[in-house]
C-alpha cells in the first residue's frame, strides 16, 4: 500500500512494509548443574533443565541456558511480538512456574553430553555452575548471570509443548538483540528452586527438527524508499542515472509513481527522496 504525501511541489512516497514472522531455533543451549563436588555440564545433551531435583539426587539446582541468533531480522526492523515455545518432555510431579530472564554475560555450549540432568565431565567451552567458558572463564557468582526480574514466565506442568506468550520485556530483549547483535546474551531458563523434584526437562536444539526451542518472532522491516533504484540504500546519482536512461518507457524500478512510464512526476518524486 502506498501513501503519498505532498507539499508544495515536493511529493514523496513511503511504503508501508509488511509484518513478517520468523521461527529461529537456539544456536546454543547449555545446562547449568550445581554440584559441590565438581563440575558438570550438559553442552550436547538432548534436553535442558530448569528447577530443583529430588532428595535422591542431592537436591541441587538446575538452570537453562537459551540463546537464539537473531541475525535473519534486519537491522532497523520494528520488533512487534515475541513467542517462545519449548517441549516439555519430562517432569517431576506438580505444576510450577518457569521464567525466562535475559542472561547478562555470554556463555559457551561444549560437547559435554549425558542423557540424565546429572550431567558429564565438562569440555572445553562448555558452561557450567563456576564457569562460563570451562575451564578457564568462571562467573561472577556460581550458577550464571541473569536478570533477576523474568522477561515472561509461564506455568509448567504435564508433559507437552508450552508458550510464553509476548510480553513488552521479551519484544524488549529481541528488539534490543537486532538493534546491536553484540549484546545478545540470549536467556536463563528458571524453575522451581525451592520445591524438591521441581525440575522440568525441556528439549534441546539437539533432540531434533520436531521438538527443538522455537522463538517465534513477528517484526515489521525498515520500508523501503522506491526512489533508491539501485538498492544501495540512499537516493542519489546513481538512481537519477537510472532513471533518465530509462524515460518515456515502462521500466517498472525506475516507474516511481506506477502510472506506467517513466516520466517527470518519478524524476519528482526521486528528487524529493534525493539522498535519503
Amino acid at each position: 500500500m502506498l501513501k503519498v504525501a505532498s507539499c508544495c511541489v515536493a511529493l514523496a512516497i513511503v511504503v508501508v512494509a509488511e509484518a513478517t514472522t520468523v521461527v529461529l531455533t537456539t544456536s546454543r543451549d547449555a545446562t547449568l548443574i550445581q554440584d559441590p563436588n565438581g563440575e558438570f555440564a550438559l553442552g550436547a545433551a538432548y534436553n535442558i533443565y530448569a528447577g530443583r531435583v529430588g532428595e535422591n539426587s542431592g537436591g541441587t539446582l538446575r538452570r537453562g541456558l537459551l540463546y537464539f541468533n537473531t541475525a535473519p531480522i534486519p537491522v532497523g526492523s520494528v520488533v512487534t511480538s515475541v513467542q517462545l515455545s519449548l517441549n516439555l518432555s519430562a517432569t517431576q510431579s506438580g505444576t510450577f512456574t518457569v521464567g525466562l530472564h535475559r542472561a547478562l554475560l555470554s556463555w559457551g555450549e561444549g560437547t559435554s553430553f549425558a542423557f540424565g540432568g546429572g550431567g558429564a565431565a565438562p569440555s572445553v567451552g562448555d558452561a557450567t555452575w563456576t564457569y562460563r567458558y570451562f575451564p578457564s572463564d568462571p562467573w561472577p557468582t556460581p550458577g550464571g548471570s541473569y536478570a533477576t526480574t523474568a522477561s515472561a514466565t509461564k506455568s509448567i506442568g504435564a508433559v507437552g509443548w508450552y508458550t510464553w506468550g509476548s510480553t513488552p520485556q521479551l519484544v524488549a530483549d529481541v528488539q534490543s538483540w537486532v538493534d546491536q547483535p553484540s549484546i545478545n546474551l540470549g536467556w536463563a531458563v528458571i524453575g522451581n528452586e525451592v520445591t524438591l523434584q521441581a525440575v522440568k526437562r525441556f528439549d534441546a536444539r539437539e533432540s531434533g527438527p520436531n521438538t527443538q526451542p522455537q522463538l517465534i518472532v513477528i517484526y515489521t522491516p525498515t520500508p523501503s524508499n522506491p526512489a533508491d533504484i539501485n538498492g544501495d540504500g540512499v537516493v542519489g546519482a546513481g538512481d537519477l542515472t537510472i532513471l533518465l536512461s530509462a524515460w518515456g518507457t515502462a521500466h517498472a524500478a525506475s516507474d516511481i509513481d506506477n502510472d506506467g512510464v517513466v516520466s517527470a512526476s518519478d524524476l519528482t518524486r526521486l528528487f524529493a527522496s534525493w539522498a535519503s
